[in-house]
């Protein structure tokens, strides 16, 4: 999980080459999360107004609930979970703005 203001998003292309073109991406609606999820590709999640907990847990083990990492994303920072890694968001409260894309 990486946790960083959006305007330092180039600093990460590394770790995926599809982050340079992050805004040509749909963005989507956080989903209700009932538990953590794991993708196999990379998910961006960014915070357009007020705040959002992002959470991770250990990758090796599957089936635990117990997060490893959690970090709270402010307006205009974003959240990043490489593939494999998985990931648990939530929105502080119902005026929250975030949007979540899939690379």
């Amino acid at each position: 999980m990486v946790l960083d203001r959006l305007k330092s998003i180039g600093r990460y292309h590394s770790l995926d080459e599809a982050l340079a073109r992050l805004q040509d991406v749909p963005a989507e609606p956080i989903p209700a999360f009932y538990g953590y999820r794991v993708s196999d590709s990379t998910v961006v999640f960014t915070v357009e107004r007020k705040r959002l907990i992002a959470s991770t847990t250990w990758r090796e083990n599957p089936g635990s609930r117990e997060a490893t990492a959690a970090a709270a994303a402010s307006e205009g920072d974003f959240v990043l979970f490489l593939p494999g890694e998985p990931y648990l968001v939530k929105a502080e409260d119902e005026d929250t703005e975030a949007s979540m894309r899939i690379l």
